[in-house]
């Protein structure tokens, strides 16, 4: 296991070498490039790239405009939907811990011995 280390971080040594050495031998060329006087314009910053801003700064602002909006909407509707599931939330575990508790019974109400009622009196008609 020692060895695979060893043998890692030679490896990353010897790259790191190299990238210092390629950079170094570029960096020469393009301070040949600069003391020739051929470029009176940086090409990065110049007047072109100020243009080419400023025909991207509309679409780009209705691009970041138009993500604003749609990710104000998706916020509103997720707290809509996160505030109904606390509310379930808060419902169940109520719910949870009422029936945990036994309820005690009402106590039973006196029951009163009532007597049969009397027969019914026949009626009988007559005709006159």
């Amino acid at each position: 296991m020692a060895a695979i280390d060893r043998t890692v971080v030679v490896l990353f040594g010897v790259v790191v070498v190299l990238c210092v050495t390629l950079s170094l031998a570029s960096g020469a060329e393009t301070s040949e490039a600069l003391n020739d006087g051929a470029l009176t314009e940086g090409r990065t910053f110049g007047h072109h790239f100020l243009k080419r801003i400023s025909f991207a700064m509309i679409p780009a602002a209705f691009v970041v405009g138009v993500i604003t909006t749609l990710l104000s909407a998706l916020t509103v509707v997720s707290m809509k939907g996160l505030g109904v599931g606390v509310i379930l939330l808060v419902l169940t575990i109520s719910q949870v811990i009422a029936r945990s508790f036994p309820a005690p019974l009402p106590p039973p109400l006196p029951v009163a011995y009532s007597a049969p009622a009397p027969a019914p009196i026949p009626l009988v008609y007559k005709e006159w």
